[in-house]
């Protein structure tokens, strides 16, 4: 359909939002542009100190978080391009990120070979998992928002069970219940019952 070319270094990761009306890449240069799908053209450009690694939107397309080099996981304004909030999200550099269907959590991984699941909101680690012998180069939630998948250099491919958010998920159903024991009388009766 079209060409876009603004980066003048790699680029690393390229997400679409929700709606389709728009796309973002992240490049080593230190760069995240924005792109308008309807008119193929540069909307706005998120500028930092890193070699940006990955990207992801929020389901409502309002928010979008990068990682990178600097090993900090930054939010971002979809609208205007500000800078919202950052936390430190490793040790190492980081090289991949992935937000759940519902936005309570996001996933991130790199260097240090850990993949680390984080409350959105309050920025707590949820949950680590340990399990690659390299870095971890890619990751994301499956569609069905119950697993995380995590790719290494070493060549693995790792699946992790996710926690969504107890407030939009339904609570497993119950067990079916086992069948009632038979009553004294009902096994007497059975007992006493004339063969046929």
């Amino acid at each position: 359909l079209s060409s876009m070319k603004e980066h003048r270094g790699t680029v690393n990761c390229i997400r679409i939002n929700n709606e389709n009306s728009e796309c973002i890449s992240a490049a080593s240069d230190g760069s995240c542009v924005v792109w308008d799908l309807t008119r193929y053209r540069r909307k706005q450009t998120l500028l930092a100190s890193t070699n940006f690694k990955g990207v992801s939107y929020t389901p409502d397309n309002a928010q979008i978080l990068t990682c990178g080099t600097d090993r900090k996981v930054v939010y971002w304004d979809d609208f205007d391009g500000s800078t919202i909030r950052e936390l430190e999200g490793s040790p190492n550099e980081l090289a991949a990120l992935d937000i759940d269907r519902t936005s309570y959590a996001f996933a991130t991984a790199g260097a240090d070979k850990i993949v680390r699941l984080w409350h959105y909101d309050d920025k707590r680690v949820l949950a680590t998992g340990e399990g690659h012998s390299g870095a971890v180069t890619w990751l994301a939630f499956a569609p069905d928002n119950r697993r995380i998948v995590s790719v290494g250099d070493e060549g693995a491919i790792l699946i992790w069970r996710h926690m969504p958010d107890p407030a939009t998920t339904a609570p497993p159903s119950p067990p079916a219940s086992p069948a009632a024991p038979a009553t004294a009388a009902a096994a007497a009766a059975a007992a006493s019952a004339p063969a046929p």
